[in-house]
């Protein structure tokens, strides 16, 4: 530069000699331009920019883009973010024009204050002028690429953008990126009349992608810092293409390779064949959006897979995201879709990511975390997929994977106005997003799903829904969002055109289709019983039942229901082997325990009540976590009376795997399930407490607080003591759920009920206010207003749950006891966020701890909170 010193992009200070090493700013704003012009030119990015410009995009315009890009960090030329070269502020030299560091987000709006600032950066921004109104708000998004809207703020600083005579002069750092713009992007500047898109989805796109090109750009392993005499222009370039190959954003070789193979579905997934729902994944004649409703156990999660493995041949998606409901159901399928890629692709698989938080892994491999947010994959420096990894190294990342598989909250989160919320947009535009079990979210996760849908489509994105049956209010919202009226909130079919809608079915753009069933259907005999409050009675029910050689699944709906359950059962059992073990300790299934036990004990469930079972009886008690993502079978089903698609779920799990009838004791043969009411079948109490999960709380919530749909769900058992499943399926979910039913029954019963009634819609509704306010609304131009700072959006209503950290050698089932998670129901009131577990003891297996005035105990029976002395 032709005053003091060189404006810094990236600052390197080694800690013992203090020796400060800079790459240039100039230059790491090349990085990130060369970056996002390599981003861009993989298909499915570039699918989703047109689509979302609404128009082709020329040469010019990607060229005009790449100047915006290079313009993401031209905040960092202020004096008080070159300050940053001193450690410490008190390091700063007298001369300098400001004594502490600064940004260089708000702080770029700062730079058309001061004249020589402004003066030096003029030709430039006179030229951005004449790519029409767009270049603004794109400005700003570049600008905003640290993942929130930034807007023109108060600055402390007044000095930021002057000069130190003869140390530092902002404006000749500006005065170079002005002059070297249009020598490094020549055809941005060249004559013409078509503007820039202004869509403003094609705005917080635009946002995400600079977003996901400066974390590229500033990773020193894909850009080291600048060599002398470097030509950093050409070299860039190919930095960035092997960057975004290493990382697997550009996946063409592994398109190449599985076109060249065309695999079948047979040899993929070691099946002499695709059931029907799955071979109607690859019907080129299917929209955009698909939603497919088939029995538990049918095959849906390879029909999702064989979907993904259609549309990525044809180019259509880059990328698979498969969002489940929850943390362990998506460790669950984690491992079957590793297996999947590995038969798709023989050598060199793309890698999956696990995607939750605080579990950084990939490929099946496990990192660790270094100082300054660094990562070690292995010791092995011959590791050659450690790149590849990339994605995997930060929960903002995960949906930059080839493959990822997590929670649906990573995927709602690039729906709402949270920090990288466009990071994740843009990244998922790129893929196939699957959605399994959509019809286990509650009205606020709804709406964001909804919103979610709709930006993504509108990339021209592809999404699968997965379902065992979903309620035509439902499914009629989400096939509303592929229409031109999507706007419009979509009609309720009356009760007889839903319940005659095909089943199983495929529905996209049209109405749902009938797809063949996989000829596994079962006749269920089930039967109220009003033993709900007695564990007692429970436990000798199921006794009696293991007594004849059976598997007993008990399911309730709370954890004090099912430990209260399992404690009458070891008090009458005649052979405690009859319990379920994990490392021969008898225990139940829940929520309530480590991470590092929930594993070992969805593996031991599946062992001893698997496809490969062995002989022999079986009593088994759990909650919900017992109705999804686990292959069990069991020859008879004990549960708590819950919403009749919930029901379906847990009916699932009774007699799920084709078994010669000599393999099950002779009286359940068939399969039965009994379920369990209050006293005389009677929901009337819980209208005014609810019990057992069973009523909504007088300030909203609960487990199954609506008490409508459990009524309707007990008149239906009552009314037919046998069904078919799932050629029942449909007709059942709707004579529970749909809203002309709901109105009679309430009408029926009474002024309680309709109170009810109101109170549940009032509930919905207020939910769904609360989603819109806090979503990310991409069709409003970005820049025009900021996320909120003053509250915390969430995935999921409701106060946040704990985890809390250890480091024990032996948890009650010899494992390791690391991390435990705490519902926010059982966190002591004004728990401060830092709080960690003291006075940990192990007395006999027990661990007990306080966290904050609380004292809680973690044992075979999982977490709970002891009574405050």
């Amino acid at each position: 530069m032709a005053e003091g010193l060189e404006a810094f992009g990236k600052l390197e200070c080694d800690v013992d000699s203090g020796i400060v090493r800079i790459h240039p700013l100039v230059d790491h704003m090349i990085d990130v331009a060369a970056c996002f012009i390599a981003l861009c030119r993989c298909r499915a990015i570039h699918r989703a920019l047109e689509t979302a410009a609404a128009r082709k995009l020329t040469k010019q315009d990607m060229a005009r883009l790449a100047v915006l890009a290079f313009l993401h960090d031209i905040g960092k030329a202020n004096s008080g973010f070159q300050a940053k070269r001193w450690k410490n502020e008190r390091d700063i030299p007298a001369i300098w024009p400001v004594h502490v560091h600064a940004g260089h987000g708000s702080e770029a709006f700062k730079l058309f204050d001061e004249p020589s600032a402004n003066d030096a950066i003029a030709p430039l921004v006179e030229q951005l002028c004449t790519w029409g109104d767009a270049a603004d708000s794109l400005l700003i998004a570049s600008v905003s690429h640290h993942g929130r809207p930034i807007k023109d703020a108060p600055i402390r600083m007044a000095s930021i953008w002057t000069s130190s005579p003869g140390k530092y002069c902002p404006a000749t750092a500006l005065a170079e990126i002005a002059r070297r713009a249009p020598k490094l992007y020549p055809d941005a500047f060249a004559p013409s009349s078509e503007p820039l898109p202004d869509a403003p989805a094609f705005g917080h796109l635009f946002a995400g992608l600079v977003q996901l090109a400066d974390w590229l750009g500033s990773d020193t392993r894909f850009f080291p810092f600048m060599k002398p005499g470097e030509d950093r222009e050409h070299e860039a370039r190919g930095m960035a293409a092997k960057a975004i190959a290493a990382v697997g954003l550009d996946v063409e070789n592994w398109r190449d390779v599985l076109a060249a193979q065309t695999p079948s579905f047979a040899d993929v997934f070691n099946v002499p064949a695709p059931h029907p729902i799955q071979a109607a994944m690859s019907d080129d004649g299917l929209g955009a959006l698909v939603i497919l409703e088939s029995e538990t156990g049918s095959g849906k999660t390879e029909a999702a897979l064989w979907r993904y493995v259609h549309l990525f041949k044809a180019g259509l998606v880059d990328s698979l995201y498969f969002a489940l409901p929850t943390r362990v159901a998506a460790t669950q399928l984690y491992a079957r879709v590793e297996e999947t890629l590995r038969r798709l692709w023989l050598d060199n698989a793309p890698l999956a990511v696990r995607a939750l938080p605080g579990c950084i892994s990939a490929d099946g491999h496990e990192a660790s975390l270094l100082a300054d947010f660094k990562v070690l994959w292995t010791d092995d420096p011959d590791d050659q997929k450690a790149h590849q990894r990339w994605a995997a190294e930060s929960a903002k990342r995960f949906l930059a994977a080839p493959v990822a598989v997590g929670t649906i909250d990573q995927a709602l989160l690039g729906a709402l106005q949270v920090r990288h919320a466009h990071l994740r947009y843009a990244t998922l535009s790129r893929s196939l997003l699957v959605v399994d079990e959509v019809h286990a979210s509650d009205a606020y996760m709804t709406v964001l799903l909804e919103r979610l849908l709709r930006s993504h489509l509108g990339n021209g994105g592809h999404a699968l829904l997965l379902s065992a049956t979903l309620g035509s209010s439902a499914r009629n919202r989400y096939v509303a969002l592929t229409s031109a009226t999507q706007r419009r909130v979509p009609s309720v079919p009356p009760f007889e055109e839903a319940r005659a809608a095909p089943y199983p079915a495929i529905t996209d753009s049209r109405k749902p289709r009938l797809i063949t069933p996989t000829g596994h259907s079962k006749h269920v005999a089930w039967t109220l019983r009003d033993i709900i409050d007695s564990p007692e009675q429970i436990a000798q029910a199921a006794i009696a039942a293991a007594e004849q050689g059976a598997k007993v699944l008990i399911i309730r709906n709370t954890v004090p229901a099912a430990v209260a359950t399992l404690t009458a059962l070891e008090q009458s059992i005649p052979d405690p082997r009859w319990l379920f073990k994990l490392n021969d300790v008898p225990t139940l299934h829940h929520s309530r325990f480590t991470r590092q036990d929930r594993p070992a004990l969805d593996a031991a469930i599946e062992a001893q009540l698997g496809k490969a079972r062995p002989a022999g009886p079986l009593v088994v008690v759990g909650t919900q976590t017992l109705e999804q993502s686990l292959d069990i079978d069991a020859d008879l089903l004990i549960t708590d009376l819950c919403p009749m698609d919930v029901l379906l779920q847990r009916i699932g799990r009774l007699h799920r795997h084709r078994k010669p009838v000599e393999e099950r004791p002779e009286p359940y043969r068939s399969a039965q399930a009994w379920v369990l009411t209050p006293e005389a079948h009677d929901l009337t109490p819980m209208l005014a407490r609810p019990q057992h999960g069973l009523g909504r709380f007088h300030n909203g919530g609960g487990i199954y607080d609506d008490l409508r749909i459990l009524e309707a769900t007990k008149v239906l058992i009552a009314e037919r003591p046998e069904v078919c499943i799932p050629a029942d399926n449909r007709y059942l979910v709707e004579s529970a759920t749909h809203p002309d039913k709901l109105h009679a029954l309430q009408d029926r019963l009474g002024e309680s009920w309709k109170k009810l009634g109101q109170q549940i819609e009032g509930d919905t509704s207020a939910e769904r206010a609360v989603a819109h306010l806090h979503a990310l609304d991409v069709e409003q131009v970005f820049g025009e207003s900021v996320f909120p700072t003053d509250v915390r959006l969430a995935t999921r209503l409701g106060a946040q749950d704990r985890i809390v950290r250890f480091n024990l050698d032996a948890g009650p089932f010899g494992l390791p006891l690391r991390d435990l998670p705490i519902r926010h129901h059982l966190l002591p009131h004004g728990l401060s966020p830092d709080a960690e577990p003291t006075d940990v003891a192990t007395h006999e297996n027990r661990i007990t701890f306080q966290l904050g005035h609380a004292r809680f105990c973690y044992s075979r029976l999982g977490l709970e909170r002891l009574r405050d002395e």
